[in-house]
Order: structure tokens, then sequence, then C-alpha cells
């Protein structure tokens, strides 16, 4: 079934963290820099052929039957639109060329540092990224981001012997903790006191939707929260700072994943919210005021 293609990424990149946690040295270098580009064409071959059928994939898996309050961790719903089918080809790409780069740029640190500890974080960061955009449960979206940046921070300071490329983890850490806290303020307000305990995408679209009708100031404020929130992530002006010290001291490789796509997970974010959860609110809070002016 076409749709169970979706978790074919996600198995190859769970492939390559348990390649890592086996293998060692070269050899685990290699293997898991191959596995990961062919997940990694995998998912462009599924964002292209959203585009071209022009029919959303979505696959869901049951963690777990339990009666009561779950809050959707009970199950995973994946969904590729094609807003996720975007992304998941602007990922594949990067990730295919990076980890083919991978290969022979890694042989320097043979001896130096442990080739184990980064397979482990560097098919996790993959990973994490492409749950991000197939994740369609606000609660997994979250889980995932968080996953996200601790792996990123582990590879910004693989190199651990050097002062600098440990500060410049912390620092983007830290701050990029804050921007997530700001995130799940926004979720938790969401979740309690608008969609009922339902954390699905499709039933905060609703909500939103309904709620940036009636009050489009309250549906305003909360985007602002959220928009500070991903713009840490997104390296907008004057969030920014941990940008410079993360890409300067992370492997080149890395560097390149972090510039070229990490940064645009919170891109992602923000249009999923603004365009897809609350249109509404755009017409209402933004362009109506302008077409009033004018």
């Amino acid at each position: 079934m076409l749709s169970q293609l979706i978790v074919a990424p996600i198995a190859l990149l769970i492939t390559a963290f348990i390649s890592s946690i086996v293998l060692k040295g070269r050899k685990c270098n290699i293997v898991v820099s191959l596995l990961s580009a062919i997940a990694s064409f995998l998912m462009v071959w599924i964002g292209l052929n959203v585009f071209l059928t022009n029919k959303p994939l979505s696959y869901s898996i049951i963690l777990y039957r339990v009666e009561g309050l779950t809050l959707g961790l009970n199950r995973l719903i994946f969904v590729v639109d094609h807003l996720s089918a975007l992304f998941s080809i602007a990922l594949g790409i990067l990730g295919f060329a990076v980890s083919i780069y991978t290969v022979k740029y890694m042989e320097l640190y043979i001896g130096h540092e442990s080739l184990r500890f980064f397979g482990i974080n560097y098919s996790s960061f993959l990973l994490m990224m492409y749950l991000v955009i197939t994740a369609y449960d606000i609660v997994w979206f979250i889980v995932f981001w968080e996953l996200m940046t601790v792996t990123s921070q582990f590879l910004v300071s693989f190199e651990k012997e050097r002062t600098a490329a440990r500060v410049a983890g912390c620092k983007y850490f830290f701050m990029a903790k804050v921007s997530s806290e700001l995130i799940i303020v926004f979720i938790l307000i969401v979740i309690i006191y608008l969609t009922r305990f339902d954390t699905s995408f499709y039933a905060i679209r609703f909500t939103l939707s309904l709620l940036a009708r009636a009050y489009p100031g309250i549906a305003a404020l909360l985007f602002v929260i959220l928009f500070i929130g991903l713009g840490v992530k997104a390296t907008i002006y004057p969030l920014h700072s941990w940008l410079p010290d993360a890409h300067s001291e992370a492997p080149s490789n890395v560097s390149a994943l972090l510039s070229g796509i990490m940064v645009k997970m919170a891109v992602y974010m923000m249009a999923r919210s603004f365009y897809w959860f609350a249109p509404s609110l755009v017409h209402v809070a933004l362009i109506k005021p302008i077409l009033e002016v004018l």
C-alpha cells in the first residue's frame, strides 16, 4: 500500500540508529551514511508522489489501546499533504547530499572523536526532522521538535574537547529551549481551553478557525506567542545570535543541515499555523485592516 511508504524512511533511520550502536569506526560511518542517504531519497520520492498524484498520503499506528484521556500519545498519525511534501523534498535532497558527503568527510575524525556517537545523533536528527513534518498531532510534534533540538545540540558540540564547541552547543540549546517553552505555552492553551484535549491537527484547525472568526484579537495573541517561539529556531533577527557560533563550531556536514533545512522546520510550522490552522485569522487580523485603509 502506497501510504505505508511514509514509514519507510523512519524504518531506515531507526536501522541506522541501531547500526550505530552495534558498529563503530569507519564501518559505522559508512553504514549510517548509506542508510540515511536511502531514507532521504525515499523522502524525495514520497513528496514528489504527493505532488504528481495530487493525493495526500496518510498512515496511522496504534501504540497502545487505553480508555480515557490520552492526549494523542496512544497513536501516531502520519500525513504527507502538499505542505509536508514540499519540506519532505527539501529535507530529502539535502539529507541525501549531506549523507553521501559524510561518508568521506567523517574520516577526518577517526581516532579523534566517536563516530558511533555521531551516527546515533546524525540518524536521529534526520529522523526527528522527518517526523516533525509528517506527524499530524500537536503533542507528538512538540515531542519530536524537542528531540530534534537535543540531537542537533549534540552534533553542534560534537568536537567536545574544544571549549568553543561546547559553549556554542550550550548557547544554542538554551535559546532553543526557551523558544520551545513558548511553543508549549501556545499548545497547552490550545489543548486545554480550545480543543477539549483533542490534539489532532484537524481538531486544532477547526477550533482555531472558529476562534479567529469570533475573537480575532485573542487568536492573534496566541499566534504572536507561537511566532516568537518559532522565531528562535528560524533565526529571525534579533533572535538569531546562536546561529553564528553553532555554524562555525559544528562539523561542515552538520552545519549544512542546520542552515539548509533545520531552521526551515520553524518555517514549516509557521506556514502550517498561519495558512492552514487558521487562514481566516490572516484575513481578519492582517488583510482586512489593510484593505480598509486602502
